[in-house]
């Protein structure tokens, strides 16, 4: 009678017990401290015959405390793809008998088939680019030869947001504090309108002007959105924080709102100039088109007059007055010309009013370049000066700018304070743009993928950007 073979057991060092691989026959037993890679790759050699059975790093320790007893096997379907086991256990505890199922914590959740890695691929996929669902779900398949479906990538991904993002943002949080970055007390704020399955939500974003911290970043539905609600976000995100200056665009509502949460108000430059340009562009385009329609005409009149030429050469002294065709084809060059004169003084006077106009742009736009509130208010004052001369929409911009020169000009008497707006603008196309804006259909997705931007934000724009400053100094 042959005598079983002694099991063989492979193992380096005592310490390394916790990882080891044990063959007993056609069963192979690993323990649930493996890494899963090896795993999987003991899975793929081995024959079919072979029985893999993940069992519990305690039950072969020297310091086995709760003394576990082997008690069967569960059969599972790792990736619903291969048949393995787990070892099942049972120990005493207050006299009385606990069961256990291994636990696979380095492969596997609780009550799921699939593997860490499977499920969180989607997540760590919109972590580099984006990908529909089903694109996604394809090439899982494609590279794992499974079939998982749609709605279970879906799931997983919600689930690895909801847990890897709230860690990742404390994470963000302990290292701002480690490296004791504060917010500089000059906050910019603005908000954008996004539209999620036909619905029109609002963004907004309160980010720290200097340190470039967000301080809030909220996606809420348009239906809300009222100065109340700003008044109450601006309260929300900044308690516990020092609050100076808030930079905004021209939004009627803000000055009322931030005189009452005790802030100054600088009103973005960008803004204010992109207000002056929406009836200037609009004027210069009416005499481009003139001026372009008016050049083609004397284009079109300069060839008829070569034409006519053509066909009566010039000849020494005058054709005879009896000579009818003669004296029409001189008679039509001669009111050609007159056309092309009275065309070129309007180009003239179009041109003339065009320069102009971009000539009292140029000196708007230097009101914002001034070092102190005396010489930007010296400069508006010059320009209503010429009322008579400037053209209604310059002087009903001016008019209007006097009435909030101050919030225009705070920057003058802060040389810290940004003169724009524009680092939201700049945040708005780097966490959101616009090329993906309009593929999410619901606002949990598209919140999500706004807070994982919003992490690579902080971390190259916040943690990144004050390290290399404190080396640089």
């Amino acid at each position: 009678m042959k005598t079983k073979k002694p099991p063989t057991i492979i193992s380096c060092v005592e310490e390394l017990k916790n990882f080891c691989i044990c063959g007993y026959g056609k069963s192979l037993y690993i323990s649930n401290q493996i890494p899963l890679k090896i795993v999987e790759s003991f899975i793929e050699i081995m024959n079919e015959d072979m029985e893999i059975t993940i069992f519990d790093y305690r039950e072969i320790m020297d310091n086995n405390s709760i003394n576990l007893k082997k008690n069967g096997r569960t059969k599972i379907k790792l990736n619903k793809k291969y048949e393995i086991y787990k070892q099942t256990y049972y120990y005493y505890s207050k006299n009385r008998i606990k069961y256990l199922t291994t636990m696979m914590p380095l492969y596997i959740k609780k009550y799921c088939c699939y593997t860490l890695d499977i499920q969180n691929y989607r997540f760590m996929q919109s972590k580099i680019f984006y990908a529909s669902y089903e694109n996604t779900t394809d090439l899982i398949n494609e590279k794992n030869n499974l079939n998982i479906t749609r709605q279970s990538v879906y799931l997983y991904e919600r689930e690895a947001c909801m847990i890897n993002l709230a860690k990742k943002e404390q994470k963000i949080w302990k290292t701002i504090n480690k490296l004791e970055i504060k917010p500089s007390g000059k906050y910019n704020y603005d908000e954008e309108y996004i539209k999620i399955n036909k619905e029109v939500y609002v963004r907004l974003s309160l980010i720290d002007a200097h340190t470039r911290i967000i301080i809030n970043d909220i996606l809420i539905p348009r239906n809300q959105f009222n100065k109340e609600y700003i008044k109450s976000f601006f309260i929300t995100s900044l308690n516990g924080f020092s609050l100076d200056t808030i930079i905004t665009d021209g939004y009627r509502a803000y000055p009322q709102i931030i005189d009452k949460i005790g802030a100054k108000h600088q009103l973005c430059r960008f803004h204010i100039m992109e207000n002056l340009m929406k009836p200037i562009n609009k004027r210069i385009n009416i005499l481009e088109r003139k001026i372009k329609s008016h050049k083609n005409k004397i284009e079109e009149n300069n060839q008829k007059i070569q034409i006519l030429k053509a066909k009566y050469p010039h000849k020494q002294g005058r054709p005879p007055k009896k000579d009818n065709k003669a004296q029409k084809n001189i008679n039509n060059r001669k009111n050609l010309k007159r056309e092309n004169s009275q065309y070129t003084q309007k180009l003239s006077k179009y041109n003339n009013e065009k320069t102009q106009i971009l000539h009292y742009k140029d000196r708007i736009k230097k009101i914002f370049d001034v070092k102190s509130y005396k010489t930007g208010i010296n400069k508006i004052n010059k320009l209503l000066d010429k009322k008579d001369e400037l053209p209604d929409f310059i002087h009903d911009f001016l008019k209007n700018l006097i009435k909030k020169i101050e919030r225009a000009l705070a920057f003058t008497k802060d040389e810290s304070l940004p003169k724009t707006n524009n680092l939201v603008e700049l945040f708005y196309k780097v966490t959101f743009p616009g090329k993906i804006k309009r593929i999410y259909r619901t606002v949990e997705g598209a919140m999500n993928r706004i807070r994982l931007n919003n992490i690579k934000w902080m971390e190259k724009n916040v943690i990144e950007r004050h390290i290399k400053n404190m080396e640089n100094q």
